[in-house]
């Protein structure tokens, strides 16, 4: 989105492109015989798809402003995608590129300050400030956000302390996001429970998400969870400077199976794993059925499904739901509302929603907001709606007096919090206490002290879990079962495990059919198998049965 300012410098247009996304271009986007000149370019986060023409958009030496975070992990990010996608001009994009974190000046008259957006680590809204004579305008694009954490870093806070004249508003919006977060990471947790070898596919920032979710959790709970990052997920946790419990860092390995354990998980990119570190480590597993490859898409991306291991995929989608769009434009109240990254009926829909004048096109026209005659409703508009937004927003200009001691307060900034909360991620840590259970034999279950007193000062009786996940038998006391009781039942438990994978199995004879040549007759098979199928046998020794002659004969 390129943004428009007449009025600042003499006989120039000030322009300030927002994200540079697919085939992005100024030269088509500029007119330089009416003095359109390009001042800066401003990039809110590292997904391809905000910074792929970054490279052609450089003309008239323009800075590069991008949150601080965002603006350290650029070399990697395309050190990264170089290989994979049409890059050009990376080394002048980093030359010219300017980390920010307070108001910066583009130009007199026009700063700009990065806003904490969640989404994805780093990730930045913009708010510009433009002063004319003696009236102050504020237009803030929010980006691709949430209001959640991401990693770490602050979620977009709608409460800011200034007044918003124009909200470029990102429309994407997703309400499966924290339901399927929260799956994710209870089948990784469950599945490394189970013994599995497990590899999570990953782009870089959601690899860094999905460890550092994975680390705090396991040290939440007290738990072990060894987790692995390899390749590009692995360098953005180092230039990032991430301390997460549990998690270690390797970009480079020379074995996949020196950073592959059957009681961990390991994080690699792409993705889906069709090459990069993800393809090397997904050949190690793909045939071990006793492996489990977890694939955590953004979209566009078609998931592998076919493999002797379990295969599972999660679409994740950061996007915040259509009620906190809502609330972020009641909130602020804005005179216009630009609707970005949604077209056709998908934007239609926001037209007429707000007591904003609501601009939800997918055309490339230049639109007028502000001229000498003031605010500037779409042409589409009708009177009455015109009357409605103007008697709803502050329609008639402020001046600058008025709005300098907002614009001087303290604004939130992109920097990565210390303290840790999972359910500001998105995680729903209620629904994962049912899913994970903690393992530590005799222990009270989260969010449960050991010793809950009454109003009498006595200790309340506490539940406590097993070793297998299971509650029952040690409830109602907060004695350490006696180590006899514990094995006896835990030997039960096994007992009945096996009799139950053993039921589910099939008779068979084995056939010497000469020429090193065994064969398996299955006693009554079942209807479903079919000449030349291939299947996967699991062989059981010691299981011995008797033969029609009386004799004891072993089978598998």
């Amino acid at each position: 989105m390129l943004l428009r300012v007449d009025g600042l410098l003499a006989d120039q247009t000030v322009c300030v492109l927002v994200d540079a996304g697919a085939n992005v271009s100024t030269t088509d986007l500029l007119d330089e015989d009416a003095n359109e000149y390009l001042s800066a370019v401003c990039l809110t986060h590292a997904h391809l798809d905000h910074y792929q023409s970054l490279g052609t958009t450089l003309d008239h030496a323009a800075p590069v402003y991008a949150a601080t975070d965002t603006a350290q992990m650029l070399e990697d990010v395309f050190a990264a995608g170089a290989d994979h996608y049409e890059l050009s001009n990376t080394d002048r994009v980093l030359e010219q590129l300017e980390p920010i974190a307070e108001w910066t000046q583009v130009v007199p008259g026009l700063r700009v300050h990065p806003v904490p957006a969640g989404h994805t680590p780093g990730a930045a809204g913009f708010l510009f400030d433009v002063t004319d004579g003696d009236e102050r305008r504020t237009i803030l694009v929010t980006g691709d956000f949430t209001n959640r954490r991401a990693a770490g870093y602050p979620g977009f806070d709608p409460d800011l302390p200034v007044d918003v004249d124009v909200l470029v508003l990102t429309a994407a919006t997703s309400e499966a996001y924290e339901p399927t977060l929260t799956d994710a990471v209870a089948t990784i947790c469950e599945r490394v429970r189970a013994g599995s070898t497990v590899l999570a596919t990953a782009s870089g920032l959601t690899g860094l998400q999905i460890a550092y979710l994975l680390g705090h959790l396991a040290d939440h709970r007290d738990e072990t969870l060894p987790i692995t990052l390899v390749g590009h997920v692995a360098k953005l946790y180092d230039r990032l400077d991430y301390t997460v419990p549990n998690v270690e860092a390797t970009p480079e390995f020379a074995d996949p199976t020196d950073v592959l354990a059957a009681d961990g998980v390991t994080i690699a990119g792409p993705e889906v794993p069709v090459d990069g570190s993800a393809e090397r480590l997904f050949g190690i597993i793909s045939d071990d059925p006793g492996a489990t490859l977890v694939q955590l898409i953004n979209g566009g991306s078609f998931p592998v499904t076919s493999a002797a291991c379990t295969t599972y995929q999660f679409s994740l989608s950061n996007h915040p739901t259509p009620e906190t769009l809502d609330g972020v434009v009641e909130g602020l109240s804005p005179v216009h509302v630009v609707i970005t990254h949604q077209q056709g009926a998908a934007a239609d829909q926001y037209k007429d929603k707000y007591d904003s004048f609501v601009w939800a096109t997918d055309d490339t026209t230049c639109y007028t907001l502000l001229d000498e005659s003031g605010w500037t409703p779409p042409p589409w508009v009708t009177e009455s709606t015109t009357r409605r937004v103007q008697a709803g927003t502050n329609t008639s200009g402020r001046q600058l007096g008025d709005a300098v001691e907002d614009l001087e307060m303290p604004l939130p900034n992109v920097t990565r919090v210390d303290d840790v909360d999972l359910g500001a991620e998105g995680l729903d840590l209620e629904r994962l206490r049912d899913r994970l259970p903690t393992g530590r034999v005799g222990q009270p279950p989260d969010g449960a002290s050991d010793d809950q007193q009454g109003d009498d000062g006595s200790t309340a009786a506490t539940e406590s879990v097993r070793a297998d996940g299971m509650a029952g038998e040690w409830a109602g006391t907060t004695d350490e079962p006696d180590v006899e009781t514990a094995l006896t039942s835990i030997d039960a438990r096994l007992e009945r495990i096996e009799t139950a994978v053993t039921d589910r199995g099939i008779g068979a004879r084995v056939v010497d059919a000469g020429d090193d040549t065994l064969l398996l007759r299955l006693d009554n098979p079942p209807e479903h198998l079919e000449h030349g199928q291939r299947l996967r046998v699991l062989l059981q020794d010691g299981v011995v049965s008797e033969n029609a002659d009386g004799h004891a004969d072993r089978e598998s």
